[in-house]
């Protein structure tokens, strides 16, 4: 009983589709964080962070606000995905999407890593994680702003 609690601790959420959980699992898993959160987190405090240093090494209020932004983006779909999975990671894909656009170019000019390679890497991880979770969630019937007619 001690390793089902474990492993359904360290778990991802599984898709709509997938058997149920047995009770004790199923509490388990209320007590911490989704393991399908941990990397929209990581991301978010890592953008939150190079916005921070950002500011603090050259001044710029553009890295703070954009870092800050983008990382609390982040941060608040990791936190949504125990309550709606499926609007977390569109949150995710999202964000993730739009560093990419907005950073890709600037990469492509510069050709410097940091920061515009980081944070391009880090968009693109987002994207295809959020889009890969997002595939196994998707269920145009519950999005929020359908119409219901």
């Amino acid at each position: 009983q001690v390793c089902a609690r474990a492993s359904a601790a360290h778990s991802a959420l599984l898709p709509p589709e997938a058997a149920p959980l047995p009770a004790s699992a199923t509490s388990a898993r209320a007590m911490g964080i989704p393991g399908a959160a941990h990397p929209n987190l990581g991301v978010g405090g890592l953008l939150v962070a190079g916005g921070v240093a950002g500011y603090l090494k050259a001044g710029s209020t553009a890295s703070l606000a954009a870092g800050v932004g983008s990382g609390a983006l982040m941060v608040g779909s990791g936190m949504l995905v125990q309550q709606d999975p499926q609007v977390a990671f569109m949150l995710g894909s999202g964000t993730g999407g739009l560093l990419v656009a907005g950073m890709l170019p600037r990469f492509l000019k510069t050709k410097k890593m940091m920061p515009t390679g980081m944070v391009t890497m880090l968009g693109f991880a987002a994207l295809a994680y959020n889009g890969f979770q997002l595939s196994k969630w998707w269920d145009p019937e519950s999005l929020p702003l359908r119409s219901k007619s």
